[in-house]
């Protein structure tokens, strides 16, 4: 079922992008006839862009249409992540691709993916010391930490959104341990409550409003991470915020 839905859902996103390019096209365009006209109709132009724009107006308008097309796509974004944590849930640990890697390099694969997101919402800092290589699939352990860091990046905006222009602060560290590497992502966000942080793990359990998370997030990395041989907890940091922290065992 979920890969029955991830093929359309590819499309709808790849369309939806397509029809935001020639809305940003059309602006363009339309921006060029002004100019245009300006220069041919002199006098008369400003009654024939009136009328136009009166025109586009009653059917909302160009800025409508990018606010629909953004809608649309977040929803279908949405769906996207939901069907990729199914597909997660149903695949097997015997279908894992372990290679020798460094975590540094999963981790900044990871970071990119976010930049633009993160960038607008938080400070990004990163104490990468981790030396020690792992045996692990890269594709499943960059999913727990784009879960991990998409986590931060909304905390950190529900922060800001209650709590003033404070600034705030991701922190991304690694460091060598005695049997492999552990991974730190803080935030600088309002902390996980108290009564939820038994059942933090648990499916379908989410500190988000039902439209922002499905709540398989935390828990589909704890599996992954646990199919590495590792652990994945949540350490409450002092004050505001919270510190997930990742140990994964190293090659010898």
């Amino acid at each position: 079922m979920a890969h029955e839905i991830n093929n359309p859902i590819t499309y709808v996103l790849a369309n939806l992008a397509e029809l935001s390019h020639s809305c940003a096209a059309l602006a363009d365009v339309l921006a060029g006839y002004r100019a245009a006209l300006r220069r041919v109709a002199r006098g008369e132009a400003e009654a024939l862009i009136s009328d136009v724009e009166s025109k586009l107006d009653d059917c909302g308008g160009l800025e409508l249409a990018a606010d629909l097309l953004s809608d649309a796509t977040e929803g279908a974004q949405r769906i996207r992540d939901l069907v990729r944590d199914l597909l997660s849930l149903s695949r097997s640990s015997a279908e894992r691709a372990t290679t020798r890697l460094a975590i540094g390099d999963v981790l900044e694969e990871t970071l990119r993916l976010v930049a633009r997101s993160l960038s607008a919402r938080a400070e990004l800092t990163r104490d990468l010391q981790a030396t020690r290589e792992i045996a692990g699939d890269p594709t499943r352990l960059g999913q727990v930490f784009l879960n991990l860091l998409q986590n931060a990046i909304d905390a950190c905006a529900s922060a800001a959104a209650t709590g003033g222009a404070a600034a705030h602060r991701i922190h991304v560290r690694t460091r060598d341990t005695s049997t492999g590497v552990q991974i730190e992502i803080e935030d600088t966000g309002p902390g996980v409550p108290p009564e939820l942080t038994p059942r933090l793990f648990a499916p379908f359990v989410t500190t988000k409003s039902q439209a922002q998370g499905t709540g398989l997030g935390l828990y589909i990395s704890r599996q992954i991470v646990a199919e590495h041989g590792g652990t994945l907890e949540l350490v409450q940091a002092p004050g505001r915020g919270a510190v997930f922290r990742v140990e994964l065992p190293g090659l010898v």
